[in-house]
């Protein structure tokens, strides 16, 4: 188990603005379909570096706030969700599924999609109802659109 206090240095070395480690560290334990997801080991809290970067960019860029709906996905708790991805990047702690206040998901869709062309990151952004898939994969990839 993650000493969240740990997690939070790691965190608030990264000099992100925005957000804070407790919006990540209050989904690691969240329940869904009799499953609980866990905290990401260790030698993943890396990987959500580049879509935390992108993703306070937004926030600066929008000037609203952003709700983090989705981050770290153990296994089970991926195959617990039912319709996730089974390779889901979420499970490698690379993709966050975010909201946008007072924006519509197309609008943050494309704004991302507008810096990805514009070679800021290369990553998959998915387009659902009610929010928006970032992650850094290293390749582009487009979905829901």
């Amino acid at each position: 188990m993650t000493d969240f206090r740990t997690f939070a240095a790691f965190f608030d070395s990264l000099g992100i603005k925005h957000f804070d480690s407790d919006e990540f560290t209050e989904y690691f334990h969240v329940h869904r379909r009799g499953v609980t997801n866990s905290e990401p080991p260790r030698e993943m809290w890396g990987n959500i570096v580049p879509t935390i970067r992108i993703v306070d960019e937004l926030r600066a860029t929008m000037g609203r706030p952003i709700v983090l709906l989705s981050s770290y996905r153990s296994p089970a708790y991926n195959r617990a969700i039912g319709d996730a991805a089974p390779k889901s990047l979420h499970m490698q702690f690379k993709a966050l599924d975010i909201a946008v206040a007072g924006r519509t998901p197309k609008q943050v869709f494309n704004q991302l999609l507008t810096w990805r062309a514009a070679g800021r990151f290369k990553g998959g952004l998915g387009l659902y109802n009610s929010f928006v898939h970032i992650d850094t994969r290293g390749s582009n990839a487009t979905w829901g659109v």
